[in-house]
């Protein structure tokens, strides 16, 4: 008598990166916070710490700690944590974030950019503060643009992805908005005023959508 194979569904590779900018013990805490709200439902977790201090509370959550002395801004931080990721979806996470509610691997769609709901701020598509990436849509449509070096990397990005990006309600978090920024004194300041004016050349050349 033969036996019918059973279907078995597929789980992903979940890698996820945490880019960090720890200025302070607060935001070390914030960090920690969101590390540990998504710790058992990655496969791999990437911190990668962009010129703050050395924490050995973040280094032993992680599966990979990259340790940076020199700050080189939010798009680089982002960008290398990226691609040392070996899974099949890259969740780009800020620190000053947390998991509320749903299965992350609803976030997994293949040919999508998928964001979460945050439960306290309104974002109508891709959240900058979590996005996930499958890799092949990553060879695709690429990293986020290092001319810039602030947030305003991401806005390029939701731009750049918005024909394939998928707003998944059953996950929600919740976002201690600003935190880094406002320690590291970037908050609208001439820097983030310099990224918008890069943006908007890249644009005029054809360079970023």
């Amino acid at each position: 008598m033969q036996t019918m194979p059973v279907a078995i569904n597929y789980i992903p590779k979940i890698s996820a990166v945490i880019p960090c900018y720890t200025l302070n013990k607060e935001l070390e805490r914030l960090a920690l916070w969101c590390a540990a709200s998504i710790r058992e439902q990655v496969d791999e977790l990437i911190i990668v710490e962009d010129g703050g201090m050395f924490s050995p509370k973040l280094m032993e959550i992680a599966d990979k700690y990259l340790y940076y002395k020199d700050n080189r801004g939010f798009t680089k931080n982002v960008n290398r944590g990226w691609k040392a990721a070996e899974g099949e979806y890259v969740m780009i996470i800020s620190s000053d974030t947390q998991w509320e509610s749903g299965n992350l691997v609803d976030l997994c769609i293949p040919g999508k950019i998928t964001s979460p709901v945050p439960s306290n701020q309104t974002i109508e598509r891709l959240a900058g503060c979590w996005w996930v990436a499958p890799a092949e849509v990553t060879k695709d449509r690429g990293y986020l643009l290092e001319e810039m070096h602030t947030y305003s990397s991401d806005s390029e990005y939701d731009q750049r992805v918005a024909d394939i990006f998928q707003k998944v309600d059953s996950v929600r978090f919740y976002h201690h908005m600003a935190q880094t920024v406002t320690a590291a004194g970037i908050e609208g300041g001439a820097q983030q005023a310099l990224d918008d004016d890069i943006y908007q050349q890249l644009k005029a050349e054809g360079k970023a959508k």
